[in-house]
């Protein structure tokens, strides 16, 4: 089984939703690099150049869709926004700041993984 690592950078403030998407985004071949701030995603994202990055609104240092737009001036990675506030605005605020994808909280690990294997497949060697 020769797959090829990609990495991702997880921007999330709450632990048991970080660990979550530790664990999908691992289970996806993602080497997985946690930040619980902005100020620390954005300078992960510098550092490792992901082909993921995951970004929580609700940080305690900055609004994630104020952050989005930074992180997508620095980086073509692929950026889904996940947040519990309304979805329709906030869908297409995340979309105007530069979010390729947007997420609910709550929202299904299943469903996430569908995403990323649509979106994102990982690649096996023949």
């Amino acid at each position: 089984m020769n797959r090829l690592q990609r990495s991702a950078v997880v921007i999330e403030d709450d632990a048991d939703i970080r660990r979550l998407l530790v664990i999908v985004l691992s289970d996806r071949d993602f080497t997985v690099h946690e930040a619980g701030t902005g100020a620390e995603g954005q300078r992960l994202v510098d550092t490792i150049r992901p082909s993921l990055i995951t970004l929580d609104l609700n940080l305690p240092d900055v609004d994630g869709i104020d952050l989005c737009p930074q992180l997508r001036a620095r980086s073509d990675a692929h950026i889904l926004t996940i947040s519990a506030r309304p979805p329709q605005l906030t869908e297409e605020q995340c979309l105007a700041a530069g979010s390729d994808h947007f997420v609910a909280k709550p929202f299904s690990p299943r469903a996430l993984r569908a995403y990323l294997d649509d979106v994102l497949p990982s690649r096996e060697a023949a």
